[in-house]
């Protein structure tokens, strides 16, 4: 139970972290993106590597977002069909779908790691860093998604009714 409890807590840990980061990343992309904006058109002067930082900002957010809507269960479903299955269906539904998560969450994970070799020999054309900076994000969300769903399974979060 102690186990049990540790991990649970570690999840909301995570989850309030990866919530800072997201407020994080989005107000610096809102911020390049207004800057680009003013610079361009009341300046008259682009700033060439507001788009570029702003796409990777968002790549960044979307992944991160990602990791938080499994966390609290808030992606996008329908469930006319499963709310009108037996609760032992909806348990076993529900964690054969974690169990696809987690088989296509770790080959995320493996490809994200196995590609970030051969990204970071490019560089971004604007922003001259390596391009396994914007890459990193896939191993990093996956493993995070990876962690809530296998906390979800080992606690039994959704048995009881809790949604994470």
């Amino acid at each position: 139970m102690r186990g049990i409890t540790l991990l649970e807590k570690s999840a909301t840990w995570l989850d309030r972290l990866v919530c800072l980061a997201v407020i994080i990343l989005l107000c610096c992309m809102v911020t390049v993106t207004s800057a680009g904006v003013f610079w361009r058109y009341v300046l008259n002067s682009a700033l060439s590597w507001s788009e570029e930082l702003a796409r990777f900002l968002l790549v960044w957010v979307s992944f991160l977002g990602a990791a938080l809507a499994t966390y609290r269960g808030s992606h996008i479903g329908i469930n006319i069909l499963f709310d009108r299955l037996p609760p032992r269906a909806q348990l076993w539904l529900g964690r054969t779908v974690d169990a696809m998560i987690i088989m296509f969450v770790g080959s995320v994970l493996i490809g994200g790691i196995k590609i970030l070799p051969f990204v970071s020999m490019r560089v971004a054309p604007t922003l001259h860093i390596p391009m396994s900076i914007p890459y990193l994000i896939m191993p990093i969300a996956a493993g995070i998604i990876l962690f809530q769903v296998l906390v979800r399974l080992l606690t039994g979060s959704r048995e009881r009714g809790v949604d994470l």
